[in-house]
């Protein structure tokens, strides 16, 4: 200006021009004077640096070590000096990536693609100008997959039942395995590579995408009742990478089977004075099922009600006198057997055999066997003849006596005698025929003589037609008695058999009375004059399993004499008890991403036995992430919990028996997952 003050026109760009050359002249009007100014132009800070061309998405793979370069970034800045010098920072990474002063990002620890698939990155290009100015760029860096993971199953051990008779084809059970891997890497396929028992052909397939186990060959339970089968999971990866669990399949029994007698025909033989009530011949029968193979024996005797069947620990049968046998009204019978299983369907096999013979097909014939129970009879009551006194002589025919026995062989065998010594009579005693022993001469006209005859068989005892009884016999119980039963609890009335005895005397000698030493307060009857033995009681086997009963039979002769049987009886169980959990609730605490493990064991108990004791458990209310021992009432997790996705589970154990009726108990279970520290604190930025 007219004062020689130069200023700048338009904002100046250290950029653009660094130096100017300004030519300035002086003037007074007359002369002039010319000067040169060079005026520099000084640099400020006010350029950002710039990124050039970059790819803002890299790709590495998980594998590689620490020091491995990731991708490389480059930003330039107009301006010079400190206020042109570009220094990198990098924001994300988790740590896992730094940059260096020349733009290059490196690996700082080995990625894992499983915890991370990409991270998302920030670059910061900052000059040293005051103050510093800075450009940020977005990269991404995905984590290429790696096959450093193998299949995992969902269970090491799965166990399913299979009844015996599923079809063929028919699906068993689904294996599922996962592998943290992605694509090709965690591509499953499914093999079998063992079966134990190893059978001629494979008892069981899989589907190689699906891990669907189906039946491939027919089951049978009576030949091999429980298999093992190893199961493969390969990925697709480079090399392969496998996992093994084993499936165990336990086959269920069907009654497929109906039951076996142990020969194709019975011949029994019985004595005709066989007690009632009492066992006559035991057969077995047989049955290859283990379910409904409680047997159901029927007896059908062609109008005949002398017999009953009765079934000795399941598999025995012993047939039983039920009524009074008598040889001399029939000496044989003929029997129609059936054995039925109570299995579903029902099967059943039957005994019978007439003129011909068919396969399966068999009888039980009962010859009955003479005892001495019939004394001689005379055909007429009283015998008389008259002899001329005066003409008899010594070894006249006087008459003939005549008895029969109903009996066989000796017991039929008749032997005559005089009651009473006589001097002038004589019997035979094979024929029965009287003959004069004397003259008679001193026996006069008209005069009566009264003789008794008696009548003996030779059977053992003998037994007359005229002898007086005294009371020398005990009475008897047959050796035949069943003196040990089994009897089911909870029932009232039961019919335990008739217990009698016999006597050798007659009369009221013979006439016997029965009686019970203890009834158990109460709990048993004897009928005093049949021997018929009942429950009065509802029998429980939980307080009292057995019981000896001693039976007194005793004569109504003076003095009376008696005799005692001792009866072992046995309670079988009946499931009537249903298993119980010592509490109602259980608390468990689990740590978060501890593997699948038990983690607690709550077992019930049954107060019965046997087969009615046998627990199953199941839970209801939470399948996906727990699982329990069918029979050992073992909780365990089937995957890793994860407190921040769910901090508690509450489901309901249930433990219940097998049989009829269906008896449970249940128990609440809760789990609480215990939060683990995971992860640490972040910097919100790297550098500051």
């Amino acid at each position: 200006d007219d004062k020689g003050v130069i200023s700048t026109k338009t904002k100046l760009d250290y950029e653009s021009q660094k130096n100017y050359t300004l030519n300035v002249s002086l003037s007074d009007g007359s002369t002039a004077d010319y000067a040169t100014v060079f005026v520099r132009v000084t640099d400020v800070n006010d350029n950002s640096p710039e990124f050039g061309t970059t790819n803002t998405t890299a790709a590495i793979a998980e594998n590689l070590p620490a020091g491995t370069n990731v991708t490389r970034v480059s930003a330039t800045d107009k301006d010079e000096g400190f206020n042109g010098l570009v220094v990198y920072t990098l924001k994300g990474g988790e740590g896992k990536m730094d940059i260096d002063s020349s733009g290059v990002i490196l690996l700082q620890k080995m990625l894992d693609r499983e915890e991370q698939g990409f991270y998302n990155l920030t670059v910061i290009a900052s000059d040293q100008g005051q103050p510093a100015l800075s450009t940020e760029l977005n990269l991404i860096v995905v984590v290429d997959d790696v096959n450093d993971n193998a299949p995992v199953f969902s269970s090491s051990r799965y166990e399913v039942k299979v009844p015996e008779d599923q079809e063929l084809g028919r699906a068993l059970l689904t294996l599922s395995a996962t592998d943290q891997d992605a694509g090709a890497n965690a591509f499953i396929t499914y093999q079998i590579i063992d079966q134990q028992p190893p059978t001629s052909s494979p008892m069981f397939l899989i589907d190689s995408s699906t891990g669907q186990l189906s039946l491939n060959q027919q089951l049978d339970y009576e030949i091999i009742n429980e298999f093992e089968v190893k199961v493969q999971a390969s990925d697709g990866g480079q090399p392969t990478l496998s996992s093994e669990t084993l499936v165990v399949v336990h086959v269920e029994d069907v009654n497929d089977n109906p039951p076996e007698f142990s020969q194709a025909g019975y011949d029994v033989f019985v004595f005709e004075n066989h007690l009632k009530g009492s066992p006559i011949y035991t057969f077995s029968v047989s049955d290859k099922d283990e379910v409904g193979t409680t047997l159901i024996l029927f007896l059908i005797n062609q109008n005949d009600v002398f017999f009953s069947i009765n079934l000795q620990k399941g598999k025995d049968g012993t047939i039983l006198v039920t009524g009074s046998i008598d040889r001399e009204s029939k000496d044989k019978y003929e029997l129609l057997l059936v054995a039925s299983d109570n299995g579903v369907p029902r099967r059943q096999v039957r005994t019978v055999m007439f003129s011909f013979h068919t396969q399966n097909f068999t009888h039980v014939s009962i010859q009955v066997l003479d005892v001495n129970d019939n004394a001689p009879q005379f055909t007429r009551a009283q015998y008389s003849a008259s002899l001329p006194v005066a003409a008899a002589k010594e070894g006249d025919f006087v008459l003939s006596v005549s008895a029969t026995d109903l009996d066989l062989g000796n017991n039929a065998v008749i032997s005559y005698s005089l009651l009473d010594h006589s001097d002038d009579f004589h019997i035979n005693n094979n024929t029965g025929e009287i003959t004069l022993s004397s003259n008679l001469g001193h026996i006069t006209a008209d005069t009566v003589v009264t003789l008794t005859v008696v009548a003996t068989d030779h059977g053992v005892p003998q037994l007359t037609s005229n002898v007086e009884d005294t009371n020398d016999n005990s009475p008897v119980f047959s050796a035949w008695i069943q003196t040990h039963l089994s009897v089911p609890e909870n029932a009232t009335g039961l019919d335990l058999g008739t217990f009698s005895a016999t006597d050798l005397d007659t009369g009221d000698n013979a006439l016997i009375s029965y009686s019970l030493q203890d009834d158990f307060a109460g709990t048993f009857h004897i009928n005093s004059s049949t021997g018929k033995l009942m429950t009065a009681k509802a029998l429980d086997r939980e307080l009292k399993d057995s019981y000896d009963l001693i039976i007194m039979a005793t004569d109504s002769g003076k003095p009376p004499q008696s005799a005692s049987l001792v009866l072992s009886i046995t309670v079988e169980d009946v499931n009537d008890n249903p298993p119980v959990f010592p509490q109602k609730s259980y608390s468990v605490t689990v740590k978060e991403n501890e593997p699948p493990h038990v983690i607690l064991s709550a077992v019930a108990t049954d107060a019965d036995i046997g087969y009615n004791a046998i627990i199953y458990y199941t839970i209801t209310g939470e399948t996906t992430s727990f699982h329990v021992g069918e029979l050992s009432g073992d909780i365990a997790t089937l995957q890793p919990l994860d407190y921040e996705s769910h901090s508690q589970y509450m489901f309901i154990l249930e433990a219940f028996n097998p049989g009829e009726p269906h008896l449970q108990d249940t128990a609440n279970i809760t789990v609480t997952v215990e939060d683990v520290n995971e992860e640490g604190p972040v910097f919100d930025q790297s550098s500051y």
